[in-house]
């Protein structure tokens, strides 16, 4: 056999490792804990490049070598272990069976075996590795596969594509994603004078994305620059495997194209497994079971559902994902173009899309009734998580016809869209129905009619909303439809007060309450005193507005629907500012922020963090005030809806005071600054200002990312050193402090973000820098960690001094190596053992110590540390509010300190 210290016969890369540098550091550790590790992924992902990294870090680990053995070209079983045997040089011998044979070889052998592309030899493999493992205490076994081997003791590592940015994303921010680092690469060498662009960054961005981030997909697109340019390989993706067809010089035919990629995959499932997995394909987006055995299942199947679906996962066809401790499953895009492909050569595809529009026009048809009551936030995570099938359904519906269908699913979606601020996209959706719906008269029109009206009057469209509206409410009056009518007075009603007819609002709104009383329906009552309480807010007749508030909320709190009893606290919290009743407003306001903040309602968002600012104004907090209404602009810009012009008055006269009191440019920079935040931001400070908890973030990650707006770029800011001050900037405003021990401090921690330092090591560390430097301090780090005058004497001798911090030190680096590495037995047992040492020397006990009843100097530094950096985050706030509320968020203190940046707040430190 062959053995060397360095031993291996890795090939030597050709092209650069992008990405994944901690996810290959995770796969060692695994490697570390267990001694079976399986790399599971579709086709294309990047198994056998992250496994080949991985082997090559453990080089130097294991006496005996690391080795790869190449099974994707292997066809017969019965030579897995003979492949294996060639590999390390064991040979054969007469009359003993080579699996036997490797084991004695490798007993007492410290190595590590990489078996690469094991999915279709999954058996042998597994025959061959479980006795070899169970007899050879110091191998370890790295396997890649598309599916697991099934073994005891195997641990399972998912690889997926690499990240890819989200929809809308700042230019700048896109080369963050490892998925668009890899497409820069490889494009850089086939065409050397690339690079991303303002005018390209989208086209990137899309084709990592749609392409799901997998490496073999990029890497081909990437091979097009030359030939194509981005923009013409975003567009032609639709037909993604004619595009991505140039072959590659790999030996194994199913790796040379992205088609033969996933061919190979689907030639490895059983007739049922390709079946489902064919028709699984409908699906646009994210999937229930439910809603797979709903669509998928065919007539006359005969197989478990649910246990074909596992296997499809089990096999990487099929990725699933948990939300809100529910799975929902999906196929990547290109396995799905794939499906589709099967589909339509089969002829199966018509049949299967009208049973797929028939299940998704029945749950939105469910959840219109459901959205006016308490299950709200829940109906709306399910609509957004379903939002890629719902329009993959009414394109079908309206490309085939339907229009009954479409005007139906389209119009039960209206209070959806509107929630979630998908404001243009419900508009093209509604009129695209309505323009199909020739004779004006199909069942469902005057629903889609008012749904119409009220996203165009988010977005101050009047004139289209009334045309909508008067249409709707004629078919209404028409046909005896009261709910109808009342709906569309509101939408009425509302124009008019957009259009400044406040007379002329109050008379359509009263209507609007006859009809809304008449059908009975207390939620249609409700929303006609708020739009009254909006009217009477606008003339600034804020009694009257809070009387028609009240009621509106009783109402609606009746019924128990969030969005409603949202917008009725935020009248309530504004009139009450107009009354003067500061504490009123603010519970009001902070009662609609909560609600809110669970249905991501982001218009209603907007209008709380504007009366938050004009509330931080009331207070004199010109600063905080200013932030508010920047991120108030800011978000409903983004959502695309129009501000009322009462509304704007308020803005208007909150800024001109604003800038009066502290500053035209003062005000303006926190403004600004505000209009940079996220929403969490956002919310958080809004929440900050009305003394109320954080609120509770939508559920749904769906939810909690629709519409989201791209990451901003966080604020640059600069910490630095000037002789005997500190320097401190952000957005071109500098000031100087005077330096302290806290800011030095604090100057370590920003240096190495995430890292935890020991209280102690920080004390130590600035004593050594002061005696080195010019200016240094007679004070040594003795005098720093021993008591003065009044203390309790000298607390440890010299030689316990030095032994308990090297055992410090250690378990420091054990607990800092654990967490790097995500085991947390091993950092939990590190900081229990730290622990029990700062608790043996509170009582001076052990490493050499004797008795005292003092602190120890690691509580002694842990006391001084911890004000030295409050006091210098104290300094800072003083000059920067917006440095220091990051700072705050971000400095913990305690016998380790650790600079953890907010996510929130987001500033970038500089040197």
């Amino acid at each position: 056999m062959v053995v060397a210290g360095e031993a291996n016969n890795l090939p030597v890369p050709l092209t650069t490792f992008v990405g994944r540098r901690r996810e290959a550091s995770e796969v060692c550790a695994r490697l570390e804990r267990t001694r079976l590790v399986t790399l599971t992924g579709a086709g294309g992902a990047g198994k056998s490049r992250l496994a080949l990294e991985v082997a090559a870090t453990r080089k130097t680990r294991h006496r005996d070598g690391v080795w790869l053995v190449e099974l994707a070209g292997l066809a017969e079983p019965l030579l897995v272990a003979h492949t294996v045997a060639g590999v390390l040089d064991v040979p054969e011998q007469a009359g003993r069976a080579l699996p036997a044979v490797l084991t004695e070889s490798l007993h007492e052998a410290d190595m590590l075996l990489l078996l690469d592309s094991c999915e279709h030899l999954l058996e042998p493999v597994a025959q061959l590795v479980l006795p070899l493992l169970a007899a050879c205490r110091h191998l370890r076994v790295l396997t890649t596969s598309r599916e697991r081997l099934g073994i005891p003791g195997e641990t399972l590592w998912p690889v997926s594509g690499l990240g890819t940015p989200p929809e809308r994303i700042a230019e700048a921010s896109v080369t963050d994603f490892d998925a668009v680092r890899l497409f820069l690469d490889r494009a850089a060498a086939v065409d050397p004078g690339f690079q991303l662009t303002v005018s390209n960054a989208a086209a990137v961005a899309e084709i990592c994305r749609r392409l799901d981030g997998l490496p073999l997909a990029i890497e081909l697109a990437a091979a097009r620059i030359n030939a194509l340019g981005a923009e013409q390989i975003r567009r032609r993706l639709d037909d993604r495997f004619r595009l991505l067809a140039l072959e590659s010089r790999d030996p194994l035919p199913h790796h040379r194209t992205l088609h033969s990629v996933v061919e190979w995959s689907y030639d490895l499932l059983s007739e049922p497994e390709q079946v489902l997995f064919e028709r699984l394909a409908v699906f646009a987006g994210a999937f229930t079971m439910e809603a797979a055995e709903a669509v998928a299942t065919e007539q006359d199947g005969t197989a478990d559902f649910g246990d074909l679906l596992l296997r499809l996962v089990d096999k990487s066809l099929v990725t699933v994902a948990s939300v809100n401790d529910s799975p929902r499953y999906r196929l990547l895009e290109t396995l799905r173009a794939y499906g589709l492909e099967r589909l339509r050569w089969q002829g199966g595809g018509e049949a299967l899309s009208a049973q797929h529009a028939t299940y998704f026009l029945d749950l939105a048809e469910q959840a219109w009734e459901c959205l006016r009551g308490p299950q709200q936030a829940v109906w709306l995570d399910r609509l957004e998580a379903e939002h890629d099938d719902l329009r993959a359904a009414l394109e079908w519906l309206l490309a085939s016809s339907d229009v009954g269908g479409a005007m139906r699913l389209a119009g039960a979606l209206g209070s959806f869209w509107d929630v979630h601020g998908h404001y243009t996209e419900g508009r093209v959706w509604l009129e695209r129905a309505l323009d199909a719906d020739s004779g004006a008269s199909a069942r469902g029109r005057v629903r889609a009619l008012y749904g119409l009206g009220l996203l165009a009057l988010g977005q101050g469209d009047v004139y289209r909303a009334r045309r909508a509206c008067v249409e709707a409410a004629r078919l209404a009056q028409r046909d005896g439809d009261l709910q109808g009518l009342a709906h569309s007075l509101h939408y009425l009603g509302f124009g008019a007060l957009l259009d400044g007819d406040l007379d002329g609002a109050v008379g359509i709104l009263r209507d609007s309450l006859d009809a809304a009383g008449k059908s009975g329906d207390s939620w249609l009552v409700g929303w006609s005193y708020i739009f009254l309480a909006t009217v009477e807010s606008a003339r600034g007749a804020f009694a009257q507005a809070s009387s028609h508030g009240n009621t509106a909320f009783r109402l609606l709190r009746e019924v128990g629907e969030p969005k409603s009893v949202a917008w009725a606290a935020l009248h309530l919290g504004g009139a009450a500012w107009g009354l003067g009743d500061i504490e009123e407003a603010r519970t009001r306001t902070g009662e609609a922020l909560r609600r809110f903040r669970v249905l991501n309602a982001r218009w209603g968002l907007a209008e709380v963090f504007q009366v938050t600012g004009l509330l931080a104004g009331a207070s004199r907090r010109w600063e905080q005030a200013a932030a508010l209404l920047g991120t108030s602009e800011k978000v409903r810009k983004e959502c695309g809806v129009a501000s009322l012009s009462f509304l704007e008055e308020w803005r208007a006269a909150g800024i001109a005071e604003g800038r009066a009191a502290v500053g035209p440019q003062r005000f303006d920079m926190a403004y600004e600054h505000g209009r940079r935040w996220s929403l969490e931001a956002a919310v958080l400070a809004a929440s900050e200002e009305l003394g109320i908890p954080l609120p509770e973030s939508p559920s749904s990650p769906a939810v909690a990312d629709a519409g989201k707006e791209p990451a901003p770029a966080p604020e640059q800011a600069m910490l630095r050193k000037e002789g005997e001050y500190w320097a401190i900037t952000r957005g071109g405003q500098a000031f100087h402090l005077k330096h302290t021990v806290g800011l030095s401090y604090l100057a370590r921690l920003l240096r190495e973000p995430e890292r935890e330092f020991l209280a102690l090591d920080l004390v130590t560390a600035d004593a050594v820098g002061h005696r080195r430097g010019p200016a240094a301090s007679p004070v040594g780090v003795e005098d720093r960690l021993h008591p003065g005058p009044g203390d309790a004497g000298p607390v440890l001798d010299a030689r316990a001094k030095a032994e308990y911090r090297r055992r410090l030190r250690e378990l420091a680096e054990e607990l800092e190596e654990a967490e790097q590495w995500h085991d947390t037995g091993r950092a939990e047992r590190a900081r229990t053992e730290i622990d029990a040492v700062t608790d043996q020397l509170v009582g001076a006990v052990g490493l050499g110590g004797r008795d005292r009843k003092a602190a120890s100097d690691s509580e002694r530094a842990r006391l001084n540390v911890t004000k030295a950096l409050k006091s210098a985050v104290k300094r800072i706030a003083g000059q920067d509010p917006v440095l220091g509320r990051h700072l705050e968020r971000s400095v913990r203190t305690g016998t380790y300190c650790c600079y953890a940046p907010d996510p929130v707040t987001r500033i970038a430190w500089r040197w």
